[in-house]
């Protein structure tokens, strides 16, 4: 568990949809919302950028890597060695 540290309390202004997600990811993480909001604040401030939506990121991050001749070679590896018997 981390070390306490001296804080103070300070109130934030969000729209219902924002808490409405930081309530989500609170409960997924199993974690305060506080916790939460500590941790993104960190962040930003450590010159993070804010996560884009996942699938467009690994969409983004796919066709990066798409186009590179030893991506193509491992695909065909894998294409090749799959056991595809019984799949429609």
């Amino acid at each position: 568990m981390p070390k306490r540290t001296a804080s103070i309390v300070m109130t934030l202004r969000v729209p219902r949809e924002v808490e409405r997600r930081i309530e989500q990811e609170a409960r997924r993480r199993r974690r305060t919302k506080s916790a939460i909001l500590r941790e993104a604040i960190e962040g930003v401030l450590a010159g993070a950028t804010p996560a884009e939506d996942p699938a467009t990121e690994a969409r983004r991050q796919s066709l990066l890597v798409s186009g590179r001749p030893s991506e193509k070679e491992a695909l065909r590896f894998i294409e090749g060695a799959a056991d595809v018997r019984g799949w429609r």
